[in-house]
């Protein structure tokens, strides 16, 4: 297997296009070679039976590279949409659907980061309004006990363990984390502080792209 080429603690390359899929409403997000394009229709009119009188139905849904949707992107759609439900102002849009489309371009691991960073990017560019932003990041601990941020797809294969965390902006406190494999205790909160601090770069360069993108 060939060497990782940067620092355990350094992520991949981030670039963010707005605009990817519609003229507002949609964003492609890319951690090196894993891409995700998200697209966000609404508030729209929602059905009868989806409706909720004091607030908007989020409705996510989650598209693999090739194939149709399986249980993993089943999962996907929920952690998606219970992580954006916590920061979104839902209550401004009562009776209305906010239907979230992400679609992986490229996958080379820590898709479901890619995803939930692609979407915010996505809300934002559609204008909904939120209380807080979620950024999310992913780390391996190796078969060396050795803390890996921003896993490869050939890392998290070899993985003996594999963890994703979601963070909001404001007061960076934790809204979802996924962990699956083997771990201590000392391991999982190693890798919880090393993702808060990637977290505060992917804010960062939320921050200067919104800033270019208005100069």
């Amino acid at each position: 297997m060939a060497s990782r080429k940067r620092p355990p603690s350094k992520i991949r390359t981030i670039s963010i296009e707005p605009n990817y899929v519609n003229r507002d409403g949609s964003a492609l997000f890319k951690f090196g070679d894993s891409a995700v394009v998200c697209s966000v229709n609404g508030p729209t009119e929602v059905k009868l039976r989806d409706e909720k009188v004091d607030k908007a139905t989020i409705d996510v849904i989650f598209k693999p590279l090739v194939g149709l949707p399986g249980t993993k992107d089943k999962t996907h759609e929920y952690i998606i949409r219970s992580t954006v439900e916590s920061v979104i102002k839902s209550n401004l849009y009562p009776r209305t659907l906010i239907q979230i489309v992400c679609q992986v371009m490229m996958d080379d691991g820590n898709i479901l980061a890619t995803a939930i960073n692609a979407t915010t990017y996505a809300l934002m560019n559609a204008g909904v309004e939120m209380k807080d932003i979620a950024v999310a990041v992913a780390c391996i601990v190796n078969k060396d006990g050795n803390i890996l941020i921003d896993p490869e797809l050939r890392e998290i294969e070899k993985a003996q363990s594999y963890h994703t965390f979601a963070f909001s902006k404001t007061s960076f406190g934790l809204l979802f984390c996924e962990s699956t494999g083997l771990f201590t205790e000392e391991q999982y909160f190693e890798c919880y502080a090393i993702c808060k601090i990637a977290a505060q770069e992917i804010i960062d360069k939320i921050r200067m792209k919104i800033q270019l993108d208005l100069t």
